[in-house]
């Protein structure tokens, strides 16, 4: 096993940082300035560099001990992760999910409930990513992506999903959107991490991509997609994703027949990550809640 300096003077240390002082770090840990010094001391005689400075009456960190204890915080964040799924003989049952911020809030979490009937003593961890990035630091039993990326996860596939022209009722008031050039004559909502979707469902409907103007452009989806609902423009939305907001009849899909951008979401799980009951049941209900979503043919076309 490597060598490791004693976890109490790193633990000293990283407080020290956050508090600014040896004094702070003292009240907050509860053990005295003395206790304290001398935990720093370890530290830096295993570092072999001094880790603060004098500064007036007080000893504040180092550029390199604030860099250092920001890597210690993650390590103490994983630790913390560990004691809590493997606490209580493994009983916590914690199971740690990462999904796309869009597909949760509209999809995931309105079906939620669903689950917990079914697995009312499970306890789920859900973290939003704005990414599709699938290296995210953190422990996650599960992870929801669109790509499965190689051989480091297996991996479900258990959601298909595609985009089409979507507005709200408030919109559709103000506009008569009959055909498709009808988009031309109010303002489009383009989302800037989903470059080129409105390329693809003019070429689909055979309209000029030059013509119009009026493009309304967010950073991301669900910036765009917060638009689209308040009536701000029309816009490209994924349907099964959306489904809640289409039959609670917030987004009403137009010329459903043109649809672009088809994708999969996935249920990842990384390569050494033991599978628990509760791992699996939640990956059965992921598919078993993707069969049950909207389908074209049920759409107005």
């Amino acid at each position: 096993m490597h060598s490791l300096p004693p976890l109490a003077a790193l633990k000293a240390f990283f407080v020290a940082c956050h508090a600014g002082s040896y004094t702070a770090a003292a009240r907050e840990l509860y053990i005295t300035h003395g206790a304290v010094s001398r935990h720093i001391q370890v530290v830096e005689k295993w570092f072999g560099v001094n880790l603060f400075i004098k500064q007036g009456q007080r000893r504040v960190p180092t550029p390199y001990a604030l860099t250092l204890a920001r890597e210690l915080g993650g390590a103490f964040d994983t630790l913390s992760d560990i004691a809590l799924r493997y606490g209580n003989g493994g009983r916590n049952n914690v199971f740690n999910v990462s999904v796309p911020t869009t597909l949760s809030l509209k999809w995931l979490l309105p079906r939620l409930d669903d689950f917990y009937a079914r697995f009312p003593d499970a306890n789920l961890q859900i973290s939003t990513a704005n990414t599709e990035q699938l290296h995210i630091i953190g422990h996650y039993d599960l992870l929801i992506r669109r790509e499965t990326s190689g051989t480091e996860y297996s991996a479900i596939p258990f959601l298909q999903d595609h985009h089409c022209l979507m507005a709200s009722p408030a919109l559709l008031k103000r506009h008569a959107i009959e055909r498709p050039i009808d988009i031309f004559s109010c303002p489009r909502i383009e989302t800037l991490t989903r470059p080129g979707q409105w390329n693809l469902w003019l070429k689909a409907a055979g309209l000029d991509k030059s013509a119009g103007n009026g493009i309304r452009r967010y950073d991301h989806f669900h910036v765009s997609l917060h638009a689209m609902l308040e009536g701000i423009g029309v816009g490209l939305g994924p349907i099964n994703t959306l489904s809640q907001e289409i039959s609670r009849g917030n987004l009403q899909p137009l010329f459903a027949k043109i649809t672009v951008a088809p994708n999969q979401y996935y249920a990842l799980t990384p390569v050494g990550v033991q599978k628990t009951l509760l791992h699996r049941a939640f990956e059965d209900w992921l598919v078993s809640q993707g069969q049950r979503d909207i389908k074209l043919a049920d759409l107005p076309l």
